[in-house]
Order: structure tokens, then C-alpha cells, then sequence
């Protein structure tokens, strides 16, 4: 695998060390291990979980699962020695609904009156939070990376429109912030043609 040139600093716990070892190709290799693992987890997200869409036939998957994800884990922090996260986030989603009704304007349904519409909300949001609490530990951290990684982001993102939860997503937004970063400075501003700064002759 190619390495990029650039330095991070990282402060990992003396128990990952014990277990990962202090050398910085130890750390490298355990970072790219878990990239790994977190890039295939993140792939099965995508098509485990699910966004708003119609198809030819009027099917409609009413419940954004992926925006209430965003809203509900905002800001949440999680132990990575806690065995299964999967278990927290299905209970922040659950809580989130009974308290504030927080998934129930992610919810869309073309088909029906209230009360169908009420029953498939249901039966969507009793599915999603059945499904979290079954995850395992790659897949719940590949949910809760995807969440920080949209936050950390999300000023140049549509939020409900945007495949921000998708790799394919994230890479392509990385190669357009970098191509924009080759061509700004340090500030962020537009570099200058060197010779753009020079007044051109007074003429005669």
C-alpha cells in the first residue's frame, strides 16, 4: 500500500500499546488493518441501512436511517472497550423517538392514510432498531465513523441528498477538497501568479 507523506500525531491508551506495540510501523500497520476492517463494515452499512427512495413500481423505503443516525449520535462519545456499541446506538435511537420524536420527521410514507402510515413507521423504526442492536463491533464503529466523519464535514454536504454514509462518498469528497487545497494557500485563499502581484508598466 502506498503511504502518504504526511505526519500525524496520534495518543493512543498504554493498553493498545501493550497489545499493538510502540513502533511507529506497528502503529501504521494497525491503522491500516483497521481502516480495512472499517472500509468492508462500512460497505455492508450502506446496503444494511438505508436512505429515502422511490422506485418504478411506487415502492418506498419511508425511514432515513442514515439522517437520524447523524441527528441522534451527534456529538456522542463512545469506549472503544465497551464489546458492543451496536447495543448503545440502537438504545440512543430508541430514546430519541420516545423522548423527542426524533425519527418520526425521517419518516415518509406515499401509500395510505395516517393509520398505515403509523403502522409502516412502526414497523420501519422497530426494524432499524432491531437491526443496531444486532450489529457487531466493526459494523457499529463503521456507523458511529461514518457519523463523525459527516460532522466533521458536513458544511459542504447535503445533508438528506448527499451519499456521505457510502466510501465511495467519502473518497471522492477527499479528492476534491485536496485538488481545492493545491490550489489555495495556507489561509485558504487562491494562490496568486507570482507575477500577478507586479504593476505593469506605466505606459507612455
Amino acid at each position: 500500500m502506498a503511504r502518504s507523506d504526511r505526519r500525524y500525531s496520534i495518543y493512543p491508551a498504554p493498553t493498545a500499546l501493550d497489545i499493538l506495540g510502540a513502533s511507529s510501523p506497528s502503529l501504521n500497520q494497525a491503522v491500516e488493518c483497521w481502516a480495512a476492517l472499517l472500509a468492508r463494515a462500512t460497505a455492508d452499512n450502506a446496503k444494511q441501512f438505508y436512505c429515502q427512495f422511490d422506485d418504478d413500481f411506487g415502492g418506498c423505503h419511508g425511514l432515513h436511517d442514515w439522517c437520524l443516525l447523524a441527528e441522534v449520535l451527534k456529538g456522542k462519545r463512545f469506549d472503544p472497550d465497551f464489546a458492543n456499541p451496536g447495543m448503545l446506538i440502537a438504545t440512543a435511537v430508541d430514546d430519541s423517538e420516545r423522548l423527542t420524536e426524533t425519527a418520526s420527521k425521517w419518516f415518509i410514507s406515499h401509500r395510505g392514510g395516517p393509520d398505515t402510515a403509523d403502522k409502516e413507521f412502526a414497523a420501519e423504526f422497530g426494524s432499524l432498531v432491531k437491526k443496531l442492536r444486532e450489529v457487531d463491533y466493526a459494523h457499529a464503529w463503521a456507523i458511529i465513523v461514518a457519523v463523525q466523519w459527516y460532522w466533521e464535514n458536513h458544511r459542504f454536504i447535503n445533508f438528506e441528498n448527499d451519499a456521505w454514509w457510502t466510501l465511495s462518498f467519502r473518497r471522492s469528497f477527499h479528492q476534491k477538497q485536496g485538488s481545492k487545497q493545491k490550489t489555495t494557500g495556507a489561509g485558504g485563499k487562491k494562490k496568486k501568479n507570482p507575477r500577478s502581484d507586479s504593476k505593469p508598466s506605466d505606459a507612455k
